[in-house]
Protein backbone atom coordinates (compact mmCIF):
# COMPACT_ATOMS: atom_id res chain seq x y z
CA UNK A 1 0.00 0.00 0.00
CA UNK A 2 1.00 3.23 -0.66
CA UNK A 3 1.01 6.54 1.17
CA UNK A 4 0.28 9.51 0.37
CA UNK A 5 -0.81 11.69 2.78
CA UNK A 6 0.82 12.09 6.78
CA UNK A 7 -0.23 13.93 9.78
CA UNK A 8 -0.13 13.71 13.69
CA UNK A 9 -3.10 13.57 15.90
CA UNK A 10 -1.60 15.05 19.00
CA UNK A 11 -3.82 14.19 22.11
CA UNK A 12 -2.02 15.10 25.68
CA UNK A 13 0.69 12.57 25.89
CA UNK A 14 0.06 10.67 22.94
CA UNK A 15 0.12 11.09 19.78
CA UNK A 16 -1.03 9.25 16.18
CA UNK A 17 1.10 8.98 13.73
CA UNK A 18 -1.20 9.01 10.94
CA UNK A 19 -0.27 7.68 6.54
CA UNK A 20 -3.41 7.73 4.28
CA UNK A 21 -3.93 6.10 0.93
CA UNK A 22 -5.50 9.62 0.32
CA UNK A 23 -6.13 13.04 1.65
CA UNK A 24 -8.98 13.14 4.41
CA UNK A 25 -9.14 16.09 7.10
CA UNK A 26 -10.51 17.05 10.41
CA UNK A 27 -13.48 18.85 10.19
CA UNK A 28 -14.92 19.06 13.14
CA UNK A 29 -13.88 22.38 15.28
CA UNK A 30 -12.68 20.77 18.66
CA UNK A 31 -9.62 18.42 16.61
CA UNK A 32 -8.05 21.15 14.51
CA UNK A 33 -5.86 22.15 17.39
CA UNK A 34 -4.70 18.76 17.93
CA UNK A 35 -4.65 18.10 14.36
CA UNK A 36 -0.84 18.40 12.52
CA UNK A 37 -0.83 18.23 8.50
CA UNK A 38 2.72 16.51 9.07
CA UNK A 39 4.56 14.02 10.38
CA UNK A 40 5.21 15.01 14.31
CA UNK A 41 6.02 12.41 16.84
CA UNK A 42 6.52 14.35 20.26
CA UNK A 43 4.37 12.34 22.35
CA UNK A 44 5.40 10.28 25.44
CA UNK A 45 4.13 7.56 23.17
CA UNK A 46 3.24 7.32 19.63
CA UNK A 47 0.97 5.15 17.48
CA UNK A 48 1.89 4.46 14.33
CA UNK A 49 -1.50 4.57 11.87
CA UNK A 50 -2.16 3.42 8.53
CA UNK A 51 -5.43 4.01 6.61
CA UNK A 52 -6.57 2.55 3.96
CA UNK A 53 -10.15 1.78 1.99
CA UNK A 54 -11.75 -1.47 1.46
CA UNK A 55 -14.75 -4.15 2.00
CA UNK A 56 -15.55 -4.26 5.69
CA UNK A 57 -17.34 -7.56 6.84
CA UNK A 58 -18.15 -8.49 10.17
CA UNK A 59 -16.52 -11.45 12.40
CA UNK A 60 -18.40 -14.64 12.50
CA UNK A 61 -17.90 -14.79 16.09
CA UNK A 62 -19.41 -12.77 18.73
CA UNK A 63 -17.74 -9.67 20.49
CA UNK A 64 -16.13 -9.60 23.06
CA UNK A 65 -17.73 -6.36 24.08
CA UNK A 66 -20.24 -4.42 22.34
CA UNK A 67 -21.14 -0.42 22.81
CA UNK A 68 -24.79 -0.84 21.92
CA UNK A 69 -24.71 -0.47 17.97
CA UNK A 70 -21.91 2.03 17.99
CA UNK A 71 -18.49 0.03 18.43
CA UNK A 72 -17.89 -3.49 19.10
CA UNK A 73 -14.81 -5.25 20.15
CA UNK A 74 -13.43 -8.58 18.96
CA UNK A 75 -9.94 -10.38 20.27
CA UNK A 76 -7.75 -12.12 17.47
CA UNK A 77 -4.77 -14.28 17.67
CA UNK A 78 -2.09 -11.61 17.15
CA UNK A 79 -4.19 -8.44 17.22
CA UNK A 80 -7.36 -6.22 18.65
CA UNK A 81 -10.21 -5.59 16.18
CA UNK A 82 -12.27 -2.60 16.68
CA UNK A 83 -15.01 -2.53 14.84
CA UNK A 84 -17.42 1.34 13.88
CA UNK A 85 -20.68 0.41 12.95
CA UNK A 86 -22.22 2.74 10.29
CA UNK A 87 -25.42 1.32 10.49
CA UNK A 88 -26.99 -1.44 12.85
CA UNK A 89 -26.44 -4.19 9.38
CA UNK A 90 -22.96 -2.50 8.33
CA UNK A 91 -19.56 -2.05 10.20
CA UNK A 92 -17.87 0.98 8.46
CA UNK A 93 -14.23 1.24 9.90
CA UNK A 94 -12.15 -1.76 11.01
CA UNK A 95 -9.11 -1.40 13.33
CA UNK A 96 -6.50 -3.91 14.04
CA UNK A 97 -3.88 -2.77 16.81
CA UNK A 98 -1.34 -5.51 17.84
CA UNK A 99 -1.16 -6.66 21.60
CA UNK A 100 2.20 -4.03 21.69
CA UNK A 101 0.17 -1.62 20.69
CA UNK A 102 3.07 -0.60 18.48
CA UNK A 103 1.10 -0.33 15.35
CA UNK A 104 -2.43 -0.10 13.78
CA UNK A 105 -4.16 -0.62 10.25
CA UNK A 106 -7.80 1.03 9.58
CA UNK A 107 -9.75 0.20 6.59
CA UNK A 108 -12.51 2.08 5.76
CA UNK A 109 -15.75 0.73 3.47
CA UNK A 110 -16.82 3.52 1.51
CA UNK A 111 -15.15 7.26 0.25
CA UNK A 112 -13.45 8.95 2.64
CA UNK A 113 -13.69 12.39 3.65
CA UNK A 114 -13.52 13.19 6.77
CA UNK A 115 -10.76 11.67 9.08
CA UNK A 116 -11.60 8.12 10.17
CA UNK A 117 -9.83 8.38 13.57
CA UNK A 118 -11.88 9.90 15.39
CA UNK A 119 -14.25 9.30 18.26
CA UNK A 120 -14.77 6.49 19.25
CA UNK A 121 -11.94 4.87 17.82
CA UNK A 122 -9.38 7.57 19.43
CA UNK A 123 -10.55 7.44 22.88
CA UNK A 124 -10.49 3.45 22.29
CA UNK A 125 -7.16 3.58 21.24
CA UNK A 126 -5.65 6.40 23.72
CA UNK A 127 -7.23 4.22 26.82
CA UNK A 128 -4.61 1.67 25.99
CA UNK A 129 -1.99 4.30 24.79
CA UNK A 130 -2.18 5.89 28.30
CA UNK A 131 -1.52 2.29 30.18
CA UNK A 132 1.93 2.56 28.20
CA UNK A 133 2.75 5.83 30.15
CA UNK A 134 1.11 5.73 33.44
CA UNK A 135 -2.19 8.22 32.69
CA UNK A 136 -5.74 7.78 32.79
CA UNK A 137 -8.44 9.84 30.84
CA UNK A 138 -11.01 11.30 33.58
CA UNK A 139 -14.93 12.25 33.11
CA UNK A 140 -13.82 15.91 34.19
CA UNK A 141 -13.31 19.55 33.34
CA UNK A 142 -9.64 20.38 33.41
CA UNK A 143 -9.10 24.18 34.10
CA UNK A 144 -6.26 26.04 34.97
CA UNK A 145 -5.30 28.82 37.18
CA UNK A 146 -1.58 30.70 37.23
CA UNK A 147 0.03 28.16 35.54
CA UNK A 148 -1.34 25.08 37.36
CA UNK A 149 -4.58 22.76 36.40
CA UNK A 150 -7.10 21.64 38.54
CA UNK A 151 -9.27 18.59 37.67
CA UNK A 152 -13.33 18.92 38.19
CA UNK A 153 -14.77 15.52 38.27
CA UNK A 154 -18.03 14.19 37.94
CA UNK A 155 -20.90 12.17 36.42
CA UNK A 156 -23.20 13.79 33.34
CA UNK A 157 -25.16 16.49 35.33
CA UNK A 158 -22.38 17.37 37.85
CA UNK A 159 -21.97 20.99 37.21
CA UNK A 160 -18.66 20.11 35.36
CA UNK A 161 -19.69 22.62 32.19
CA UNK A 162 -21.38 25.49 34.32
CA UNK A 163 -18.60 25.43 36.79
CA UNK A 164 -15.94 25.75 34.22
CA UNK A 165 -18.31 28.72 32.65
CA UNK A 166 -17.86 30.39 36.23
CA UNK A 167 -14.35 30.04 35.78
CA UNK A 168 -13.64 30.94 32.35
CA UNK A 169 -15.64 34.14 33.20
CA UNK A 170 -13.45 34.46 36.19
CA UNK A 171 -10.84 34.47 33.74
CA UNK A 172 -9.48 31.12 34.52
CA UNK A 173 -8.01 28.95 31.09
CA UNK A 174 -10.46 26.31 30.33
CA UNK A 175 -8.87 22.95 28.63
CA UNK A 176 -11.98 20.79 28.49
CA UNK A 177 -14.94 20.89 29.86
CA UNK A 178 -15.96 16.78 30.04
CA UNK A 179 -12.99 14.85 29.37
CA UNK A 180 -9.24 15.71 30.33
CA UNK A 181 -5.96 13.06 30.70
CA UNK A 182 -4.11 12.87 33.81
CA UNK A 183 -0.20 11.32 33.41
CA UNK A 184 2.70 11.82 34.73
CA UNK A 185 5.51 13.54 33.29
CA UNK A 186 8.03 11.07 31.91
CA UNK A 187 11.12 13.48 32.79
CA UNK A 188 9.59 14.68 36.38
CA UNK A 189 7.02 11.93 37.56
CA UNK A 190 5.27 15.32 38.28
CA UNK A 191 1.40 15.03 37.17
CA UNK A 192 0.25 16.65 34.19
CA UNK A 193 -2.84 18.05 32.83
CA UNK A 194 -4.32 17.78 29.29
CA UNK A 195 -6.85 18.87 27.46
CA UNK A 196 -8.62 16.47 25.20
CA UNK A 197 -11.00 17.13 21.77
CA UNK A 198 -13.92 15.10 23.34
CA UNK A 199 -15.57 18.42 24.92
CA UNK A 200 -19.31 18.37 26.62
CA UNK A 201 -21.84 21.08 26.49
CA UNK A 202 -19.27 24.06 26.98
CA UNK A 203 -17.78 23.09 24.02
CA UNK A 204 -14.37 23.86 25.43
CA UNK A 205 -11.13 22.27 24.02
CA UNK A 206 -7.89 23.39 24.02
CA UNK A 207 -4.53 21.60 23.17
CA UNK A 208 -2.67 22.43 26.10
CA UNK A 209 -0.78 20.54 29.55
CA UNK A 210 -0.19 22.29 32.59
CA UNK A 211 0.72 20.72 36.14
CA UNK A 212 -1.64 19.33 38.18
CA UNK A 213 -2.15 21.14 41.05
CA UNK A 214 -5.24 18.86 42.45
CA UNK A 215 -8.68 17.01 41.90
CA UNK A 216 -11.90 18.14 42.68
CA UNK A 217 -14.65 15.61 43.11
CA UNK A 218 -18.02 17.40 42.31
CA UNK A 219 -21.17 17.74 44.76
CA UNK A 220 -24.06 20.46 44.38
CA UNK A 221 -24.79 22.13 47.47
CA UNK A 222 -25.99 24.89 49.48
CA UNK A 223 -22.30 25.79 50.12
CA UNK A 224 -19.12 26.53 48.06
CA UNK A 225 -16.50 24.61 50.32
CA UNK A 226 -13.50 21.86 49.73
CA UNK A 227 -13.26 19.29 51.79
CA UNK A 228 -10.32 16.49 52.66
CA UNK A 229 -11.25 12.98 51.75
CA UNK A 230 -10.17 9.48 52.85
CA UNK A 231 -7.64 7.85 50.95
CA UNK A 232 -10.09 5.03 49.76
CA UNK A 233 -13.02 7.25 48.92
CA UNK A 234 -10.73 9.24 46.54
CA UNK A 235 -9.92 5.90 44.64
CA UNK A 236 -13.67 4.27 44.81
CA UNK A 237 -15.06 7.90 43.95
CA UNK A 238 -12.55 8.19 40.81
CA UNK A 239 -12.97 4.88 39.38
CA UNK A 240 -16.86 5.95 38.47
CA UNK A 241 -15.59 8.66 36.47
CA UNK A 242 -12.26 7.26 35.22
CA UNK A 243 -12.34 6.05 31.37
CA UNK A 244 -11.74 2.21 32.45
CA UNK A 245 -11.65 0.11 29.46
CA UNK A 246 -13.18 -3.26 31.29
CA UNK A 247 -13.19 -4.96 28.37
CA UNK A 248 -9.47 -6.07 28.08
CA UNK A 249 -7.70 -6.90 31.37
CA UNK A 250 -4.33 -5.42 30.81
CA UNK A 251 -5.96 -2.29 29.45
CA UNK A 252 -8.19 -1.92 32.50
CA UNK A 253 -5.16 -2.99 35.16
CA UNK A 254 -3.11 -0.09 34.11
CA UNK A 255 -5.70 2.45 34.03
CA UNK A 256 -6.42 1.24 38.42
CA UNK A 257 -2.23 1.14 38.57
CA UNK A 258 -2.63 4.83 37.51
CA UNK A 259 -5.63 6.11 39.88
CA UNK A 260 -3.70 4.30 42.86
CA UNK A 261 -0.69 6.52 42.09
CA UNK A 262 -2.60 9.69 41.62
CA UNK A 263 -4.56 9.61 44.60
CA UNK A 264 -1.35 8.89 46.41
CA UNK A 265 0.82 11.85 44.94
CA UNK A 266 -1.80 14.43 44.43
CA UNK A 267 -4.54 16.14 46.43
CA UNK A 268 -8.09 14.67 46.13
CA UNK A 269 -10.53 16.40 47.94
CA UNK A 270 -14.73 17.05 47.34
CA UNK A 271 -16.06 20.33 46.19
CA UNK A 272 -19.16 21.13 47.36
CA UNK A 273 -20.72 24.06 45.94
CA UNK A 274 -23.26 26.03 44.16
CA UNK A 275 -24.52 26.68 40.78
CA UNK A 276 -23.13 30.32 41.47
CA UNK A 277 -19.90 32.03 40.39
CA UNK A 278 -18.87 31.93 44.22
CA UNK A 279 -17.63 28.31 43.53
CA UNK A 280 -14.82 29.45 41.80
CA UNK A 281 -13.27 31.19 45.08
CA UNK A 282 -13.23 27.34 46.37
CA UNK A 283 -10.78 26.10 43.70
CA UNK A 284 -7.14 26.27 44.41
CA UNK A 285 -7.04 26.28 47.90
Amino acid sequence: MSHCFAGTLAIGPVSFLLQSEQPFSYARWAYRPFWQAHACDHGTVCLPVRIGLGDVTLPVAEPVYAAGEHWAYYRQNDHMLFMVHANRWRAGITCKVDWAMSSCHLCVDGRMTEAPLRYPLDQILTWGMLGKCGGVLLHAAGVAHDGVGYVLAGRSGAGKSTLSGFCHDAGWDILNDDRVIVHPDPATGKWLLSGTPWHGTGKYAKNRTVPLGGVYLLQQDTENVAEDIALQEARYRLMDVAGIAWFEETWSQQALDALVRLTEEVPVRRLRFTRSADAVEALGG
